[in-house]
């Protein structure tokens, strides 16, 4: 069942990594005078467990601390559009706290993510820009405490940025949810959703 699981999983990573770098591709040449920007990031974040139904007499979670680090991959499209994908690794830290009958028990444990976001960023000044967009979210380890945070999520945050020459420093407050169409949906399913900072250095080409 892992085996199958895991071949599924590498299935849809390359076909999502396939479909970005056509769509790339594709936007290079239809934009040949474009910058490019590469970077790297790094994120800390406040988590939360929830659902879209209410749901009396189960147990409950304490969010805790995730932790993101990943590439970022720009196309400017305008002077002011910017297409952005990469790949992104995070933790989530969790507590799942059991129902109080018969006697209330806590666990910890830890969600691992991989994510392809496809982000538009619109430069809104000099310094400042807005972004969000969807993401596809694979969780390559079960949790059994937890339900699947792998499928389509979606994120937007507010960024500034600072630049000199080529080289650029930008902090972005985001937020993230996790499972917004999950790949394996559960009848009450649990959604993580995550907000916090990315720090990101960027290189422009």
């Amino acid at each position: 069942m892992f085996q199958s699981f895991i071949q599924i999983t590498m299935k849809r990573t390359y076909a999502v990594l396939a479909l970005i770098a056509v769509t790339l591709s594709c936007l290079q040449t239809l934009y040949a005078q474009s910058e490019i920007e590469v970077g790297v990031r790094f994120g800390l974040a406040g988590n939360a467990l929830h659902r879209f139904q209410s749901v009396d007499g189960g147990g409950s979670s304490e969010g805790r601390l995730s932790m993101l680090t990943g590439v970022r991959l720009g196309y400017g499209l305008t002077e002011r559009l910017t297409l952005v994908s990469g790949l992104d690794y995070a933790r989530h830290n969790l507590t799942m706290v059991s129902a109080p009958m018969p006697e209330q028990h806590r666990t910890d444990g830890r969600i691992t993510t991989l994510s392809l976001p496809l982000v538009v960023e619109w430069n809104v000044g000099r310094w400042f820009f807005i972004q969000g967009g969807p993401s596809i979210d694979i969780q390559p380890e079960k949790w059994e405490s937890v339900d699947s945070q792998g499928g389509i999520g979606f994120s937007v945050g507010v960024s500034g940025r600072y630049a000199l020459g080529n080289w650029s420093l930008s902090l972005t407050p985001t937020v993230k949810q996790y499972a917004l169409i999950p790949f394996n949906k559960e009848k009450y399913h649990q959604r993580l959703m995550t907000a916090g900072a990315v720090l990101t250095v960027g290189y422009r080409f």
